[in-house]
């Protein structure tokens, strides 16, 4: 029976289609039309964030017994635009004044209370990719086609950039400091072979470093990493795991072109992985075909192993047992003979390994 193996796309070159749609909570519209270009820089939708309400209790704040009293001492009406800490109300000889938490349009008066409806938000959608739009959704967005170098990794914080990749210097990406700002690395997305550490979020941060590609990190660093404003990718996972063999030869290939680090947090509601698109370095007049989501795992097959004690190890498989095999921990699942490129062979559960698509 043929095993259809999850797939965390590795490809110097395919034709991939991105959906850029707007948050369900912003109200906007397409600001392109279907069949246009793009460029990554694009906006390609546009909206507004719902604004929210504050509701100021007044008559707790001057300890008011009878809340009618508030209209006495206030300073603004309904309908009147308001900054931060300007004053709503106050007492006489102004000994109390009560002062605005936020900017934004004063919808309501009564009842001891001041509702401030804050000022929208604007959303500018960028389109991240240089490619085609093939799809347009009304106030949504698009979905646009582009061609080009595609790497996902298991982890991202949930940033989003786009610079030049660039691999980190032989003495690694902590050796990226100074006095002076190295202007080859700033703005750009750096790929590390080595973990992840502090040190490095330091140079980020002090050398202007917009994104990184990382093997892994020590779990302990997720708050800094997840409040911190550079994107982060992980292509193997938490630990200390260096990049494998395949993944820093391909991101090493595509080295100087532009690219899109979208570092997708992963979610059990949504099916996005976190990814780096590499644009190609030139026009092309024919695309590559986009990935084969159907591919069946059999002998030759080049996989990645999820699991330990060889999580983030590749090879390529020898052997499909037709017959389960005997787990040490009793269980007796389909495995498959997996030949490292250490030369090292290890019997894998299917359920353990991923293919790197075509």
């Amino acid at each position: 029976m043929p095993y259809y193996p999850d797939q965390r796309y590795l490809l110097e070159s395919t034709t991939i289609r991105r959906e850029r749609f707007l948050p369900e909570n912003v109200i906007g519209r397409a600001e392109v039309r279907d069949g246009a270009s793009v460029n990554l820089r694009d906006i390609v939708a546009r909206g507004r964030l719902p604004s929210p309400y504050i509701i100021v209790e007044a008559a707790e704040f001057f300890r008011l017994k009878d809340p009618d009293e508030l209209k006495g001492l206030m300073m603004v009406e309904v309908g009147e635009t308001v900054e931060f800490k300007t004053p709503l109300a106050q007492t006489s000889k102004k000994r109390q004044r009560l002062l605005s938490p936020d900017a934004g349009v004063v919808v309501f008066i009564g009842d001891g209370r001041i509702i401030i409806q804050t000022s929208p938000e604007t959303l500018d959608l960028e389109a991240g990719l240089d490619g085609q739009v093939v799809g347009v959704q009304a106030g949504r967005g698009v979905t646009i086609e582009t061609f080009g170098g595609l790497v996902q990794g298991v982890w991202g914080n949930g940033g989003r950039t786009i610079g030049i990749l660039k691999i980190e210097p032989e003495d690694g990406l902590e050796s990226i400091y100074g006095d002076q700002l190295n202007i080859e690395y700033r703005g750009a997305i750096v790929v590390t072979r080595k973990p992840l550490r502090a040190t490095g979020l330091m140079v980020m941060e002090d050398q202007g470093i917009d994104g990184v590609i990382a093997p892994s990190m020590e779990t302990d660093m997720l708050p800094q990493v997840q409040g911190g404003k550079q994107t982060v990718l992980l292509t193997e996972g938490f630990g200390s795991m260096r990049m494998s063999v395949a993944v820093m030869n391909l991101l090493t290939s595509l080295a100087g072109r532009q690219a899109l680090l979208d570092a997708v947090q992963p979610s059990r509601w949504d099916a996005r992985r976190p990814e780096v698109v590499i644009n190609p370095s030139g026009r092309q007049t024919a695309r590559p075909p986009r990935p084969n989501i159907d591919l069946v795992l059999q002998p030759g097959t080049m996989v990645r192993l999820t699991r330990a004690p060889n999580a983030g190890s590749t090879g390529q498989i020898i052997d499909l047992p037709k017959m389960p095999n005997l787990l040490e921990n009793g269980l007796r699942v389909q495995c498959a003979q997996v030949q490292l490129l250490t030369g090292e062979k290890v019997t894998v559960p299917l359920a353990n390994l991923e293919v790197f698509g075509r």
